[in-house]
């Protein structure tokens, strides 16, 4: 405190009030700044190791949905093979044929289309539609797929935010760093303007943090 040391009325040498009410306020901001910064510091560091995490989950979803729609394309082109012997051997009034078909080599969760279409068959509808038509059909080979593709853009979405808001704890952490200075140096200076500048900036990019800091999430 010895540098704040204007003479005093009775020409003592020891600081007045004024200044030593100065000097108070810039350990106050330095306190602050100090635990402030140290605290962005950490939540920025939070925040970019949960980048890294969701940006881990989207690529594991992304190939989890790979190997889904490679799976559901492979079931979707077998069906349809074994439909189009299905209805070749209906045509051709081979009804063992179609027994060995459907019991044998179709997939238990395509029988129930190969029965839809006997009885569609048997009350003389011509019309069978597509198979890719068949909405609950292709749901049930691509859900899978389409939910695993719907979590990694969430788990990417995330991501950025995650990475969006790393940055705003960055940027706060250098304005912490900036109060910090300004309320350090402060303390350096014998004009009393000179302090009254210096800590009235550092109180206003405090401010200024702390207002970021109010909207931004703690991890």
């Amino acid at each position: 405190m010895s540098r704040f040391s204007s003479t005093s009325q009775g020409g003592t040498g020891t600081p007045s009030k004024r200044d030593y009410w100065f000097e108070m306020t810039a350990v106050i901001l330095l306190g602050i700044a100090t635990i402030g910064s140290a605290w962005c510091g950490y939540q920025a560091s939070t925040w970019n190791g949960e980048e890294s995490r969701q940006a881990r989950n989207a690529t594991d979803y992304r190939v989890e949905a790979s190997r889904l729609f490679a799976l559901g394309t492979q079931k979707v082109s077998y069906d349809a093979n074994i439909g189009a012997q299905y209805a070749d051997a209906y045509v051709s009034k081979k009804p063992g044929l179609q027994q060995f078909i459907k019991g044998v080599l179709a997939r238990k969760e395509f029988r129930p289309i190969l029965d839809q279409w006997d009885a569609k068959a048997a009350a003389g509808e011509t019309s069978f539609g597509s198979l890719f038509d068949d909405k609950a059909y292709m749901q049930a080979q691509f859900g899978g797929y389409q939910t695993a593709e719907d979590q990694a853009n969430a788990a990417t979405r995330l991501s950025a935010e995650a990475a969006s808001t790393g940055d705003d704890y960055i940027l706060t952490t250098l304005l912490m760093a900036a109060a910090l200075f300004l309320a350090g140096v402060a303390t350096s200076f014998g004009s009393r303007s000179a302090r009254v500048v210096l800590v009235a900036g550092a109180a206003l990019v405090l401010a200024l943090a702390a207002a970021r800091l109010i909207d931004l999430p703690v991890a």
